[in-house]
């Protein structure tokens, strides 16, 4: 399908034996979109749909996964979301805006930073995404606390804890990462009490989703302190409104939900399918295929 919605048929007009979708980034946010979305929805049989991205909770991507036979999903966009964090991270520590202001006023200022290597890093969400970027943390010298609902062992992290650990925890960490998906019980998880139990001048990132956080009560932490700073890639609305206060604040650093959109994602993420093309040609199991109990 290209950008007017046309299909074409690179391998004739033989009639087809299975319905294969692929959703790619191109298919989510290019001109063509709805057009995909009618004609998916429009097939007799959806015998399997390969999605690039990892999250389900879209309600478009739930309804998706009610008519596939079978679904998967894709982590390939970890890594470039975790170098995203890292950059976030190290402009925060390393006062980039102050460096940035300085050069921009022609002053000459010897302005300091702190090592990575001397924080203390809590990631909410060990997945694919909180482990990569625990991975990378790690590697420069960090402390690593992942939160994870089944606890054990990471080679990402230096402990792990379940999350009802998450608030005693939040005192003790320089930078506090979301990682998580968007579910009832994630919903508004940062709320003024969590932002209440962080340290002062801590660094607050979600890369997560932006309902994960309760707008309000982060506007007033930042007020207090507590968080020092904000790096969001999500918000609760997207496109962020130009009304929003979060644009105006030096404070805050914002970015159009980009961490995940790098060409090496894409590359990767195409292997993923094609990989998974083989195996479903030949009857075996794909990697990454989710339950048909998770959409219902």
């Amino acid at each position: 399908m290209n950008d007017e919605g046309e299909m074409t048929r690179p391998w004739g007009e033989s009639e087809a034996t299975s319905a294969i979708v692929y959703g790619t980034t191109d298919v989510f946010f290019g001109p063509a979109a709805a057009v995909f979305m009618q004609t998916t929805f429009g097939l007799e049989q959806l015998d399997w749909f390969q999605s690039s991205a990892a999250g389900l909770e879209h309600p478009v991507l739930q309804a998706i996964g009610k008519k596939a036979q079978r679904y998967t999903v894709c982590h390939e966009q970890s890594q470039g979301i975790a170098e995203w964090v890292l950059w976030a991270g190290l402009d925060y520590f390393q006062n980039g805006a102050e460096r940035r202001a300085a050069q921009a006023e022609a002053r000459w200022s010897r302005t300091g930073f702190r090592e990575i290597s001397d924080t203390h890093w809590l990631i909410l969400g060990f997945g694919s995404i909180g482990a990569a970027a625990g991975r990378r943390l790690r590697a420069l010298g960090a402390r690593v606390t992942g939160v994870r609902r089944s606890g054990g062992d990471s080679d990402a992290a230096d402990s792990i804890i379940t999350p009802d650990q998450t608030l005693a925890c939040l005192g003790s960490a320089d930078a506090v990462l979301l990682c998580l998906p968007h579910t009832p019980e994630t919903e508004s998880m940062a709320d003024a009490n969590f932002f209440a139990a962080m340290k002062l001048g801590a660094l607050f990132l979600n890369v997560g989703r932006g309902a994960l956080v309760d707008e309000a009560a982060l506007l007033a932490g930042l007020d207090a302190g507590r968080p020092g700073h904000a790096a969001l890639d999500v918000v609760r609305e997207e496109p962020l409104p130009a009304t929003s206060p979060f644009w105006a604040r030096g404070d805050v650093t914002l970015t159009a939900h980009i961490a995940a959109r790098t060409e090496q994602a894409v590359t990767r993420t195409d292997g993923v399918f094609l990989a998974n093309l083989e195996k479903f040609l030949a009857g075996e199991q794909m990697a990454h295929e989710i339950p048909a109990s998770a959409f219902a």
